[in-house]
């Protein structure tokens, strides 16, 4: 009997058959800005903090709302409601909840209304923009839930940061 048992799992050791295909996952964030949806990889996210000051900064464009101190690090605070509404005299959200950027060349955070849920999305479910840049605003679509929410390119905050202040 326990021979049997040994030979059976010899037999069984090595293959391994996947009956269905194995699909690729991606953890995304959705969450709210005033009262639309947006995502943005979790990967893209070092943290989300509530409740801090922002200290305005002068002679700045409408969307900066100026600087956070997180642990000593400042790091810019972008409203994007003028850029997304196109009125550039738009107010931030009324929740201070900063979504903070999880980048190596500088320091940005996104002031955002609420967060909904973080969830894996099967990759095939992101629908690109085939001709989005990297000053796009949107990379394209995930769809959750039969919904197509658009997919934030955290890289175009820097960059009209850049073109409208220059690079300092």
């Amino acid at each position: 009997m326990n021979e049997e048992i040994i030979e059976e799992i010899k037999e069984n050791t090595g293959t391994k058959v996947i009956s269905e295909e194995e699909k690729a996952m991606t953890t995304w964030l959705i969450f709210l800005i005033s009262d639309k949806k947006y995502a943005i990889k979790s990967s893209d996210v070092l943290e989300i903090i509530s409740d801090l000051s922002v200290y305005k900064l002068p002679f700045l464009p409408e969307y900066i709302e100026g600087v956070l101190n997180r642990r000593g690090e400042p790091y810019t605070v972008i409203n994007p409601n003028p850029i997304f509404d196109e009125n550039p005299n738009a107010p931030p959200p009324e929740k201070q909840l900063y979504m903070v950027f999880k980048r190596d060349d500088d320091q940005l955070s996104l002031h955002i209304s609420d967060i909904l849920l973080f969830t894996k999305i099967e990759d095939s479910n992101l629908k690109l923009i085939p001709d989005a840049t990297e000053e796009s605003f949107f990379l394209g679509t995930v769809d959750y839930e039969g919904e197509e929410i658009p997919v934030l390119n955290q890289t175009s905050f820097e960059l009209l940061i850049r073109k409208d202040c220059g690079s300092i």
